[in-house]
């Protein structure tokens, strides 16, 4: 069996621009039950994930825009998974544009409006089942997901 991959160690800016929103995004998913995940997978943003009582997950994303370094992108994608057919159907919208020159407390709203655009949505508006997929229940089952 191979070794795992090891990450690249997230470059200091990056840290920087996160540790700043920081107090806002930890509030923000405090007050909602959701789970963070900072740099997941070695990417440069933080997820705000949660399971849907509707069915599936869904993440709120803020990620560093690389080219600009002063920019946070916030984006919002909700999927459910038909375990049987290996397929996903999914949602997913650049919801919002955060300057870190603004006031945290605009981030907050940025972050309010995702979450209440994500509330809103309902099964028809997935798209249509892509896959196959292999099964993920060892990641599903690793870290369970607030239920919202």
């Amino acid at each position: 069996m191979a070794a795992p991959a090891r990450l690249t160690p997230i470059p200091p800016e990056i840290v920087d621009a996160f540790r700043a929103v920081a107090p806002a995004v930890e509030d923000f998913a405090r007050e909602h039950g959701l789970l963070i995940e900072r740099y997941r997978r070695g990417k440069s943003a933080w997820e705000l994930r949660f399971a849907r009582r509707v069915g599936g997950e869904a993440v709120l994303t803020i990620s560093y825009r690389e080219r600009t370094g002063h920019v946070l992108d916030i984006s919002v994608t909700w999927w459910v998974d038909d375990v049987q057919a290996q397929t996903r159907r999914l949602r997913s919208e650049k919801v919002a544009v955060f300057d870190r020159r603004d006031n945290p407390a605009a981030l907050r709203g940025q972050l309010d409006a995702g979450l209440a655009l994500i509330d809103r949505w309902t099964t028809a508006d997935l798209g249509p089942p892509h896959g196959p997929f292999k099964a993920s229940t060892a990641e599903a089952a690793a870290s369970p997901l607030p239920l919202r």
